[in-house]
């Protein structure tokens, strides 16, 4: 099965086949992370205060994710790392780094989940929340922050088996900690009404039950590329060339998720249904984004081990058919999810104003779906060639250069109101793009230096 999946990525002439062979999966769970956000909105949607609530979650997802980025970047680093360390052959350093990448996992996950306990209350005050909003936000973000190191520790370990091929054992285990917490938060949320601590909860007990499982994979002396407890030492050559390469990615992530905890702050102001309407919308198009970013992360795989492998010419192939492939997928479930979105609106919300504000995101947040598509792509290839700046100027320009900076001409010049958001992501979106296609023409797909240099001793 490891030679399997390492012919899908090196030698597999098909690469349409051998491109969903291992992208499917990750389809797969994707969407049931999707859904499971779908089923969180909903029993959330279900309660007294649902506007508030939702309005609570939305302003609490930018902060998770500025303190998620760090499994971010040294998930896409370990990805590029390990996969070219194997596409070239030079398989013990390849499980050096696995080993520092788990080390790292551990040591951040706990530092960060005492911090994002700490700075919770602070940072809902810095967006204006106040009342049942800032109550339900800070109830959330608390409870939030003790995945972290379980979250991390399965980050580390996505990353080692991605870079092997290996799509099919995380989403294993991904969708068994969806389903759990969908059963969960019915429990939680509905039957025992603790609202949006309920669901927080949900999502940290599904985290923790599957990272005993891949400790003890990631250890096993059945895998092809096991770590040993006796060895796993925090190298520090091997920690700053890991660093170098996440350092952009985690930056990107952060960086791009305080300009989203501004531009929450923004849609605070248009009042709490705006609010809640921005969460259910981006819940729905989740479902057309997650195949999107599986795409991605597929494709940083395949970019890392053919560029170790010294064929180049396949790696940009894989760009192509990925790219190819998001792109049909989003067209075509955006034009399946636009007739039914007055439907779908209305089993997440039993507000009225939210109701409308939703139907009308969501037709700009589906009319973008397919230029996202091409953005994720552009940032799997620039991760799987190690050349992670390149992915950080492009979401970073996006939200600070161009987003932002419109959304606030609208709000300030003109009279369209909330809606002006909404066109500040398409056009966002739009212009960007440009930006990736004239950096995706300086990647020469060949070894990164940072990532394909011996390491030196200590």
């Amino acid at each position: 099965m490891k030679q399997d999946r390492r012919a899908l990525l090196l030698y597999e002439p098909n690469l349409y086949k051998a491109f969903l062979t291992l992208a499917l999966p990750v389809f797969g769970a994707n969407f049931m992370k999707a859904f499971n956000e779908l089923v969180d909105t909903f029993f959330i949607g279900q309660t007294a205060n649902s506007v508030a609530a939702q309005a609570g979650v939305s302003i609490s997802w930018p902060l998770i994710n500025i303190f998620a980025a760090f499994q971010v970047g040294f998930g896409v680093a370990g990805v590029a790392v390990v996969s070219q360390l194997l596409g070239a052959g030079r398989r013990e350093e390849a499980r050096e780094n696995a080993g520092v990448l788990l080390a790292v996992a551990v040591l951040f996950g706990v530092v960060l989940n005492a911090l994002l306990y700490l700075v919770a209350p602070w940072v809902m005050t810095f967006t204006g929340a106040v009342g049942d909003v800032f109550t339900c936000s800070v109830s959330y973000l608390r409870v939030r922050s003790f995945e972290l190191v379980f979250t991390f520790i399965f980050a580390a370990f996505q990353a080692v088996r991605q870079a092997q091929g290996d799509t099919v054992t995380p989403v294993v285990l991904s969708v068994s900690a969806v389903l759990l917490n969908i059963v969960l938060t019915g429990a939680f949320v509905q039957g025992l009404g603790m609202g949006v601590f309920g669901a927080g909860l949900a999502t940290v007990l599904g985290n923790v039950a599957v990272a005993p499982v891949c400790l003890f994979l990631l250890f096993s002396k059945r895998q092809a590329l096991h770590l040993e407890w006796g060895r796993l030492t925090l190298s520090w050559p091997i920690l700053f060339r890991l660093t170098r390469i996440a350092a952009p990615a985690a930056f990107s992530q952060a960086l791009s998720s305080l300009g989203f905890l501004v531009l929450q702050t923004v849609i605070l102001s248009y009042g709490e249904a705006v609010t809640a309407a921005f969460s259910i919308g981006n819940k729905i198009s989740n479902i057309l984004l997650m195949p999107v970013l599986a795409l991605g992360s597929v494709l940083a795989a395949y970019v890392g081990q053919n560029i170790g492998a010294g064929n180049g010419a396949r790696a940009r192939q894989a760009y192509r058919v990925s790219r190819n492939i998001g792109f049909v997928i989003a067209v075509v479930g955006s034009l399946i999810l636009l007739p039914f979105r007055v439907e779908l609106v209305a089993l997440l919300s039993n507000d009225a104003a939210t109701r409308i504000a939703a139907v009308e995101y969501m037709f700009w947040v589906l009319l973008t779906q397919p230029l996202m598509s091409l953005f994720q792509n552009y940032l799997g290839v620039f991760n799987g060639s190690g050349k992670t700046i390149y992915a950080f100027w492009m979401s970073t320009a996006r939200l600070w250069l161009v987003r932002l900076p419109l959304i606030m001409f609208f709000k300030h010049f003109t009279a369209v109101g909330s809606t002006g958001v909404w066109y500040a992501m398409v056009l966002s979106n739009f212009i960007i793009l440009f930006l990736g296609a004239f950096l995706y023409r300086r990647v020469d797909f060949t070894p990164c230096r940072a990532v394909m240099e011996e390491e030196q001793a200590a």
